[in-house]
């Protein structure tokens, strides 16, 4: 493998037009040092296997059907179909396959668990003579054996979150009286135990499906069908909603589930973001659905004060009851207080994404769901526009200058034209959507630009780089944990830049502008958004680019970068590339994939992020390197896993 110590910096004018080349290429076989040696996993995988990974642990599924020449009957059901738990210690190498059907894994800390369907594994785990059942198992090295906890709700598309040591999950065990619920709790330091979550309804128990954890707050649903429920906890006098909003402290195991008495939508994708505010407390969004709380308007202008509605929508005022609208909470003053802290309407319709920063939360907002308002003015109601308004408790007062609403992009990388950087919101605007000629180029470009929310209207700042004189776009963006950087793949069409020449030159050179770049964007003061990166093309809608411990990891295309990474003669190839932040040096690794999930990029590597990374691990595709790397006699695909 050949290895780089290239960054570049976007916007200096100095080599390349507006790149700065910060070193020149070294050569030879600089590839893995011993921290990023590479281990393969014996067994063969899906292409969808989960990756969990938690300190030194590694879990995953092995595939029977594609282990072996023949497939591999690994639980002794007398089938090779099976999904099978295997689990690897990332220090020793040590690899354990647990023989056991699973559907989910997760650890905390040392313990793992597992779903698992008993009719698939073809074992009564729960003893009560059939297999009929989905039960969550236990397994720890210092167990050495597969155990059962508890049975599970089944037909769930989740039935577990982890936050820190603690899991929290949903339990078959039907709850029963007032202040019940069907949620337990599950600790590290006894793994084998677990402990009802009560609630505070006074009046009977709930049934709750588990949604979503982010930063700690977990969302969960009531459907108030359920024979156990039969009533309306959303206070619309039906019995119908599928899945009104409760939430409870993930960092308290003690905590209490409290209900919003807010319905959201069960046939939409799930939108809805926490962001952590202090010790127990989060900045909550979520999109109401206005048919199932009691079919009412939500955004209808006559709740809010005369100067809510945007000036260029007076006389298209919406009034359906078919809309998903943005609603906040403050959560510890909720949780404390509910009827003085209520969550808040917004009015806003909203779709897609949610953010928050610097006090003020933001939605996408389909303008034919506002009546029939052409929000930025440009002739037509079909645009998906950025909206924001203050976490308040006083009004509320989106902003509202058509100059400042604008179009965007979807993009790959999850967040679908809206991120959050530093404190700002980053947009990726359509200019033929918007109907704007930004950078002078014509409506062609999709186009970055940021703005940090403040209750004075100001405009989105479209230029960029250490000079605030460069435009960007990107085929692919994603959101880091902490949002304190922006990974973009960045087009070279923007500036009609050839950026990912090699230094020195090769033969095939790639001589065209239609790539993009792997840039790890962050602020270098308040008004500069800057984009390092490294001057390779890669996957233009999959480029998977994730930072784990300050070194970023990304999916490089050989046909699009004209170069034969790994030495086989053809450059078909998809490479695992790997950039320290603190050294600039960039090196690649080998044969990664091009897997999507349902039809959305994966990132190119997984490691642990609830804790600082010891490993990373990712699914090889043998039939791109065309070795049959774990030597079972099959070209599939394989786990294969490094520390660092």
């Amino acid at each position: 493998m050949t290895s780089r110590n290239t960054l570049f910096l976007l916007g200096t004018g100095a080599a390349c037009g507006a790149l700065l080349l910060t070193g020149a290429c070294s050569g030879g076989g600089g590839g893995s040092s011993s921290s990023f040696e590479i281990r393969t996993t014996s067994q063969s995988v899906a292409a969808s296997t989960p990756l969990v990974i938690a300190g030194k642990n590694l879990a995953f599924l092995a595939d029977e059907a594609t282990t072996g020449t023949t497939g591999t009957d690994f639980n002794g059901d007398m089938d090779k179909i099976d999904s099978i738990a295997v689990v690897v210690d990332l220090n020793t190498n040590q690899q354990t396959v647990l023989n056991v059907a699973a559907q989910e894994l997760v650890w905390i800390s040392n313990e793992l668990y597992l779903v698992t369907d008993e009719g698939l594994d073809d074992f009564d785990w729960n003893t009560d003579l059939d297999t009929d059942d989905l039960v969550l198992l236990h397994w720890s090295a210092a167990a050495g054996s597969v155990a059962h906890i508890d049975d599970l709700v089944a037909g769930a598309d989740r039935h577990f979150v982890v936050r820190g040591t603690n899991l929290f999950y949903a339990t078959a065990t039907v709850p029963v009286g007032a202040l019940a619920s069907n949620i337990e709790v599950i600790s590290a330091a006894t793994p084998l135990v677990h402990t009802p979550i009560p609630t505070t309804d006074v009046v009977g128990p709930l049934v709750f499906e588990i949604l979503h954890q982010e930063e700690g707050l977990i969302f969960l649903g009531i459907d108030e069908s359920d024979p156990t429920v039969a009533r309306s906890v959303n206070g619309d006098g039906d019995t119908t909603d599928a899945r009104v909003l409760a939430l409870l402290d993930g960092t308290n195991a003690l905590g209490v589930i409290r209900n919003t008495e807010l319905a959201l939508s069960s046939t939409e994708d799930l939108v809805v973001r926490a962001r952590s505010s202090g010790s127990h407390d989060w900045d909550v969004g979520f999109l109401v659905s206005e048919a199932d709380q009691d079919a009412t308007n939500f955004n209808d202008p006559a709740l809010f004060s005369a100067s809510w509605k945007p000036t260029q929508c007076i006389g298209d005022e919406d009034a359906d009851a078919t809309d998903l609208v943005l609603h906040f909470l403050d959560f510890a003053g909720w949780n404390t207080a509910p009827l003085t802290s209520p969550p808040r309407n917004s009015g806003l319709v909203g779709g897609r994404r949610i953010a928050i920063a610097n006090g003020f939360i933001a939605t996408i907002s389909l303008e034919s769901d506002e009546g029939t308002c052409d929000l930025n003015q440009d002739g037509d109601t079909t645009d998906n526009v950025v909206r924001w308004t203050q976490l308040t408790a006083g009004a509320i007062l989106p902003l509202n200058n058509p100059d400042d609403l604008r179009a965007l992009q979807d993009v790959p990388g999850g967040t679908r034209g809206l991120a959050v950087l530093d404190g700002r919101f980053v947009i990726l605007v359509s200019e033929a959507n918007d109907e704007v000629d930004v950078d002078g180029g014509g409506l062609t470009h999709n186009l970055l630009a940021w703005l940090e929310p403040t209750t004075t209207p100001h405009a989105w700042d479209f230029t960029h780089g250490s000079g605030n004189n460069t435009f960007v776009g990107a085929t692919w963006m994603a959101e880091t944990t902490d949002r304190s950087r922006l990974c973009v793949a960045l087009p070279e069409n923007i500036a009609g830049q050839n950026i990912n020449l090699h230094v020195p030159a090769v033969p095939g050179e790639d001589t065209d502008t239609n790539d993009s770049v792997p840039t790890f964007a962050d602020f270098s003061s308040a008004t500069s958004l800057i984009f390092p990166g490294v001057a390779v093309a890669v996957d233009l809608d999959n480029a998977g680019i994730t930072i784990g411990k300050n070194v970023v990891f990304y999916r490089v295309s050989e046909a699009d970068d004209r170069r034969d990474w790994n030495g086989d003669a053809d450059e078909t190839d998809f490479i695992l590339m790997r950039t320290s932040l603190s050294q600039a040096r960039t090196d690649a690794m080998g044969v990664l994939n091009n897997i999507t999930l349902g039809g959305e990029s994966t990132f190119a590597v997984t490691f642990d992020t609830a804790a600082t990374p010891q490993g990373a691990a990712y699914v090889l595709d043998e039939a791109i390197r065309g070795v049959d790397v774990n030597a079972d006699g099959t070209l599939s695909f394989v786990v294969q896993f490094f520390r660092y």
